[in-house]
């Protein structure tokens, strides 16, 4: 069974190359975010939210995904993919306004520092003050504190 699933990948692999998707180990990290930023653009149009902002609070930047005027709606906090090595705001933002209108919560955008740049546990240390940080001062811009969830991809 195990080979099977292997050559599956192997060939799905081989036909990423094949089409010019060179080997991620095989590029330079400027290349890599590149590439994943032109990858994570998606077909169609991007949900529509009632407010979109970046907010500093305690030092902290995150950003802002309001479905509606309402007051304690749920928060999610979301972390982006891209293997701690790639991804941003940019490359996940139909995601977080999607998931803003679907969840009918706020949708709270973390950015967390990078590798190779900022080595282990700088990403998970990043994630983890935004999270004591949302919990204490969620409230600000409109959400529930006491209703919390979490979403991420890949990395996240």
């Amino acid at each position: 069974m195990q080979n099977k699933i292997e050559i599956g990948i192997r060939e799905l692999v081989e036909e990423f190359n094949q089409h010019g998707c060179p080997c991620p180990s095989l590029e330079t990290i400027k290349s890599r975010r590149h590439g994943y930023i032109k990858s994570a653009v998606l077909a169609g149009h991007s949900d529509k939210v009632y407010d979109e902002f970046d907010i500093e609070i305690a030092g902290q930047q995150f950003s802002i995904f309001k479905p509606s005027s309402e007051k304690n709606l749920p928060i999610t906090i979301y972390f982006h993919g891209g293997c701690f090595v790639s991804g941003n705001k940019e490359t996940h933002l139909q995601q977080l306004r999607k998931l803003a209108v679907l969840s009918h919560s706020i949708v709270v955008y973390v950015d967390y520092r990078l590798a190779p740049e900022h080595v282990y546990p700088a990403a998970h240390d990043d994630v983890y003050n935004a999270v004591l940080t949302i919990k204490k001062h969620g409230n600000q811009f409109g959400g529930d504190t006491t209703t919390i969830s979490f979403v991420g991809d890949s990395a996240g």
